[in-house]
């Protein structure tokens, strides 16, 4: 669920940076519920695959286990779709980003632009990084278990929650930075960014 809130504010963010081209955000919202909806199937089908029981580990003092463990691929697998949706956007935002440089000689006088394209590249390297810790963690045979938690801990998506909320105050300091210099710029090609 993580994972799907911050691709939403990607997505809230690619589309500024396209000036809500209509055909863009009925693709990337449609791509976006493809996602939603593979993760959510997985997630109904490794429900329904593993067997839940619960422990009674001392008297009083219950838990939850399972006797039948997902298949380690679909550790993999349920990565699979954010990657995509996170290449896709980091693509697009990179397309704008170049055009952005060739026009302006830089990003020395549009703070918002480097900071949505910054915050994006960042993103894509802790979506890339949590993929690569999972997969590790879910292909490795660790003998440690205390390992195999951390291995599984770094490419949590907690990590990716705390990177939403980073996302969302460091683009509004770089607006309120550029309130008095003005957060808006005009060239013959590009317009204001225009967020919905």
């Amino acid at each position: 669920m993580t994972v799907l809130l911050i691709d939403y504010i990607l997505l809230i963010r690619v589309l500024a940076l396209y000036h809500q081209d209509k055909r863009l955000a009925v693709c990337l919202r449609t791509l976006f519920g493809l996602e939603a909806a593979f993760g959510l199937g997985l997630l109904i089908n490794s429900m329904f695959y593993e067997e839940i029981v619960v422990l009674e580990l001392a008297e009083g003092v219950t838990g939850c286990g399972v006797t039948r463990a997902t298949p380690r691929v679909w550790g993999a697998v349920s990565w699979a779709a954010p990657m995509l949706y996170a290449i896709i956007l980091m693509v697009l935002a990179l397309y704008k980003a170049a055009q952005h440089w060739r026009e302006t000689a830089g990003f020395s006088q549009f703070n918002l632009v480097k900071v949505l394209i910054q915050d994006q590249a960042i993103y894509f390297i802790m979506v890339i990084f949590c993929c690569v810790m999972e997969i590790i963690a879910d292909k490795l045979d660790v003998q440690s278990v205390l390992l195999s938690y951390f291995l599984s801990f770094l490419g949590s998506p907690s990590l990716l929650c705390v990177l939403g909320s980073h996302m969302l105050v460091h683009l509004k300091e770089a607006g309120e930075r550029g309130v008095n210099g003005g957060t808006s710029y005009r060239m013959n090609t590009m317009s204001n960014i225009e967020f919905s």
